[in-house]
């Protein structure tokens, strides 16, 4: 998706970019071929050709972060296709939800894995940083509202400043609604049987069960829910962002 986007080049909206679509300049490569563009001056066409011969370099440099600087940040998930190999998708649970509540449970998975951290056995500001060491992008179901804020609450000197996919408003926009779980499943996701009913809510009594009465039980299965997020966001986000390119591009499923 990211070399079908126009919405890098300066005073380039979403109207633009398809009326761009609909000329039959559907790429980088087909605009910066052309010597000139329908209603565009020669100099505003030169002015843009070099905007684009940045992107090109900076894709070839795996520079996601640059990349995400020429797009509105509403548009980032266009990026989701190129890099998210290099992604890391996080989800986190702690001991309540609301303000000031505490981390217990950091979960990643990427490309070399899935790594779980538990409050009093492994869990500290530097192992958590070790979890986005060489990650380009992180992705999330609704992090922007909730892990995010909290892991910088709780971790003040951690480095998150990477582009950032929420796939809960990714979602919203494609026209799916709801939580994580609701949403796999109208993908056509399932979950073991063990896990399916658990949620936010949830997973706070059974870490409650962990800390009060040492149920090992409990933080098995909370571990089990953690891991089931992050190793279900790689295929919520393939599904979601494909589905969303091809409306924004105005294609058909058929």
């Amino acid at each position: 998706m990211i070399r079908r986007t126009f919405r890098i080049l300066p005073a380039t909206g979403a109207m633009r970019e398809r009326a761009l679509w609909n000329e039959g300049i559907v790429d980088w490569q087909a605009f910066r071929e052309i010597d000139s563009v329908p209603g565009m001056s020669m100099g505003r066409k030169k002015e843009c050709d070099a905007v684009i011969g940045d992107a090109e370099l900076l894709l070839e440099r795996r520079d996601c972060g640059a990349l995400a600087s020429m797009l509105p940040r509403s548009q980032t998930w266009r990026l989701y296709g190129a890099f998210h190999r290099d992604a890391v998708f996080l989800d986190i649970e702690t001991d309540g939800l609301g303000p000031g509540c505490e981390v217990t449970v950091v979960g990643t998975h990427d490309r070399n894995g899935t790594r779980t951290l538990v409050s009093g056995q492994d869990l500290d500001e530097e192992s958590v940083a070790e979890l986005f060491t060489g990650a380009s992008m992180l992705v999330t179901f609704n992090g922007s509202c909730f892990d995010v804020p909290v892991l910088r609450s709780a971790f003040p000197s951690l480095d998150l400043d990477m582009p950032h996919v929420d796939l809960r408003f990714v979602a919203r926009k494609a026209g799916l609604t709801g939580g994580l779980k609701i949403i796999e499943r109208r993908l056509g996701l399932e979950r073991d049987e063990g896990i399916a009913d658990v949620d936010g809510a949830e997973a706070v009594r059974m870490w409650m069960a962990w800390k009060r009465r040492g149920c090992d039980r409990s933080l098995d299965t909370l571990l089990e829910y953690n891991r089931a997020d992050t190793m279900n966001l790689p295929l919520v986000g393939e599904k979601v962002c494909s589905i969303l390119e091809r409306m924004t591009l105005g294609e058909s499923d058929e």
